[in-house]
């Protein structure tokens, strides 16, 4: 069995999708969805596209 994975979009850690070891952190932005390995990297990212 493989995992899947997605890669956090500001630090671009890849996180398991089958896994709860990691925190994963989805939000909305402009109708897309984005993932983010965790809060802290979803809140820098939001400040640097605001930038």
């Amino acid at each position: 069995m493989s995992s899947k994975f997605v890669q956090c979009e500001f630090c671009k850690t890849e996180v398991s999708l089958d896994s709860c070891e990691f925190a994963k952190y989805h939000t909305i932005i402009d109708g897309k969805e984005h993932v983010f390995c965790c809060v802290k990297c979803a809140q820098k990212d939001e400040k640097k596209t605001k930038e």
